[in-house]
């Protein structure tokens, strides 16, 4: 399963949140018991060492050297050093010496030898000579450094399994998201009976399926709803139309030719024509519109539909003083209905042959693109203005510049279902002057 959306999940981003809290809680409270036991630790051996310093200056200067080995036989880790007040060594460890250490009877850090720190204070006694008194603190250094050890591994343990629970916390969650992902792709994708699934747990997302899926429900009553209104109105008519459209033709053909009857029951008959037009293109749409995205069709060689209408409609672009030309990259292959690409192609080069005056050009080419053929119909037409391209695929649409013009306004309508069932791109660009209608293909798999 895909994990490239784990760290964007609220479980995750929480799960993180809440461990580097608690990683960030301990390691405070190891640092404050660092930071204690340090100070404690420091201000005993400063306590022992003062006190030290205290027992030996009240003897006197005849009582201080047993006092000093006493202390030293007492305490293995107590050193102490004895100068004259002209600054010669009378007695002690030779590491400690007064030239290191200030008189101010101020214990501070310092070092009895190579890799032994240690706490001293240096001071004058009532009677001159110059006393040093230190303890071997390499037990509190070791401490800290057990204290600091346990800080550094616990808040990195912490933080691991704390990320470690984010990510087993998010599986689950991000598993579920994944399959509403792929419900919802295919209801994108024209299968409306898909809903999005719902693992009983009751939680946030089982909620959020739960109302997507009676949303789709009802957007799916109400769209079946319209389409069913709309096919029964165009079934419902057809059959008297076509009747009406055979009484007025055999009620004509009854009349002399130079009757005015039967040029108005003429001009009713075209009117019934151009009606029952409008229901063949509105069942036609429909039925496109119920068969949805179907799957992958054999590849079809748009050279072949492209050279078709050519010839279909080469007569017609001469017969209005057009000029029809047509290209195709040889070897364009593309999965689709070839009745329906030949279909969406005719209806336009159609229009561009209606739409462009006397003189000017269609184009009609394929050539490959990027992730699969592109088939482009210009002509050198009125255009359609920028505001208008995104209403031209709605039935009926007509562009009030040409409101007189021939037609139902379903040409484009039929284009856009046509390219919508295949999965194919639809565009409108300006060809300077006139329009170019893009189809952007997708290129065979394999």
């Amino acid at each position: 399963m895909q994990t490239s959306g784990l760290w964007r999940t609220s479980t995750f981003r929480l799960s993180a949140l809440f461990g580097a809290l608690y990683a960030l809680g301990i390691v405070l409270l190891l640092g404050l018991v660092y930071v204690q036991t340090a100070a404690y630790l420091a201000g005993r051996s400063d306590r022992i060492i003062r006190a030290e310093a205290d027992v030996m200056e009240r003897g006197g200067p005849d009582d201080i050297l047993r006092a000093m080995s006493r202390a030293s036989s007492r305490d293995p880790f107590s050193r102490f050093a004895l100068y004259a007040a002209t600054g010669e060594r009378v007695a002690g460890d030779a590491p400690l010496n007064p030239s290191d250490l200030p008189l101010n009877g101020q214990p501070r850090e310092t070092r009895l030898g190579p890799g032994i720190p240690a706490r001293a204070l240096a001071e004058r006694t009532p009677w001159g000579e110059i006393l040093i008194v230190a303890r071997d603190s390499r037990q509190i250094v070791e401490l800290r450094h057990i204290v600091l050890s346990a800080l550094i591994w616990s808040g990195a343990i912490i933080a691991i399994l704390g990320l470690a629970s984010g990510i087993g916390l998010s599986l689950r969650p991000l598993a579920r998201i994944r399959s509403m992902q792929a419900a919802s792709d295919a209801i994108t994708s024209g299968d409306f009976s898909r809903r999005l699934p719902i693992a009983g747990a009751r939680d946030e997302l089982d909620e959020l399926a739960t109302i997507a899926n009676q949303m789709m429900d009802e957007a799916v009553r109400l769209m079946i709803q319209a389409r069913t209104v709309g096919e029964g109105v165009a079934h419902e008519l057809r059959s008297p139309l076509t009747r009406l459209r055979a009484s007025l033709d055999h009620a004509a053909q009854g009349l002399e030719a130079d009757d005015g009857r039967r040029r108005l029951l003429e001009a009713c008959v075209g009117e019934a024509d151009g009606v029952l037009k409008r229901f063949h293109a509105l069942l036609r749409i429909a039925a496109l519109e119920a068969r949805g995205r179907g799957l992958a069709r054999p590849p079809v060689p748009l050279a072949i539909i492209v050279e078709q209408i050519a010839e279909l409609y080469a007569p017609l672009a001469a017969e209005r003083g057009l000029a029809l030309k047509v290209s195709s990259a040889p070897g364009l292959l593309i999965e689709a209905d070839g009745e329906l690409i030949f279909e969406a192609l005719s209806n336009l080069v159609d229009n561009g042959l209606k739409f462009t005056p006397a003189g000017g050009e269609v184009r009609l080419g394929a050539a490959p693109g990027p992730g699969g053929p592109i088939i482009e119909v210009a002509d050198t037409g009125p255009g359609i203005a920028q505001a208008e391209r995104a209403f031209v695929t709605r039935r009926f649409y007509r562009s009030p510049r040409h409101a007189q013009a021939s037609g139902h306004g379903l040409g484009l309508s039929l284009v856009a279902a046509v390219a919508d069932l295949h999965g194919f791109g639809l565009e409108f660009d300006d060809a300077g002057p006139g329009t170019i209608v893009r189809i952007i293909c997708r290129a065979p798999l394999g």
